[in-house]
């Protein structure tokens, strides 16, 4: 892969759009360690339970997002998805190997109401509006953090997704956009193994199209200040060593397309420069899921 990548222009690796010829695969992490029952400031629930929820409703976007086929009236599979959590093991939250998209909409855990704000067209107000969404993973926080073992098994899902078959219609899976890693985290690390040596490992491999990409989301309780894509190891050496230079060390640079869209996607109101690692440290909530957004939605789904 390495090499048939180093041949091509930088601007035409990762332009492969996700569609039902070319679909990708969405390998997201979740810590469900003790430290995840911690409350979230202004919110009155945990760390666990507010990344659920928004992976929830991530996949409830994905879900959105796959457009109908005329002639067989199903949605169009564009794409793949496993969720595993980890604490003092690991484990799949939907099932052991990834599942495409139209399934998982069509094979949700349960629904449970949502409260949102709607703007009433005639009184031009917002009212209170409560529905029933659907949920497929749920929260959990107990034991240690093994991100390792997490990683370990997030490389072995990616390589077994690599080699299959592809399914009929498909293109083989190396012309595809490559797998793509987020880990959302409180980076307390404290499992047996050292993660980054893996991360590396799997960072080696991937598609015609570029490596496989990890993203780190340091999630925390309160609403501090964000490191948002640095570019360099010593914008977060001083936050909390050796966890944020590791996270750092553990991210992909951000790819060319991706790193267009990231400020608009995130509302930075500044360009991300080039060499930035696709790594936030210090996530409020509202980061944490504007991140996931650009990180499976916004990355090249047509």
């Amino acid at each position: 892969m390495g090499e048939v990548a180093m041949t091509m222009n930088v601007y035409d690796l990762y332009a492969r759009r996700f569609t039902r010829r070319y679909p990708g695969l969405f390998i997201i992490l979740l810590d469900q360690s003790g430290s995840m029952a911690e409350e979230v400031d202004g919110y009155g629930c945990s760390k666990a339970d507010f990344a659920t929820t928004a992976i929830n409703g991530l996949i409830y976007e994905m879900v959105q997002a796959a457009k109908f086929d005329v002639s067989t009236g199903q949605r169009r599979k564009y794409a793949y998805l496993s969720i595993l959590g980890y604490n003092d093991s690991v484990y799949p939250l939907l099932a052991p190997e990834p599942m495409d998209i139209p399934f998982l909409g069509d094979h949700q855990r349960g629904t449970i109401p949502i409260v949102r704000d709607v703007l009433d067209s005639q009184s031009g107000k917002y009212r209170q509006v409560t529905e029933n969404r659907a949920f497929w993973i749920e929260p959990r926080h107990q034991g240690k953090t093994q991100m390792a073992e997490a990683f370990s098994a997030a490389r072995d899902i990616a390589r077994r997704w690599l080699s299959e078959q592809p399914e009929p219609g498909q293109a083989p899976r190396q012309e595809c956009f490559p797998p793509l890693v987020i880990n959302i985290t409180d980076a307390q690390d404290n499992g047996r193994v050292d993660p980054l040596p893996v991360t590396y490992e799997i960072r080696r491999e991937g598609t015609q199209q570029g490596s496989t990409l990890i993203f780190n989301c340091h999630f925390t309780t309160y609403m501090g200040q964000s490191h948002i894509f640095p570019g360099n190891v010593m914008q977060v050496a001083h936050l909390d060593p050796p966890f944020a230079s590791q996270m750092f060390e553990m991210s992909s640079v951000i790819p060319e397309p991706l790193r267009q869209k990231a400020s608009a996607e995130l509302g930075l109101g500044r360009e991300v420069q080039p060499g930035a690692r696709g790594f936030v440290y210090n996530a409020d909530t509202n980061v944490l899921v504007k991140f996931l957004h650009w990180g499976t939605i916004g990355a090249a789904i047509a």
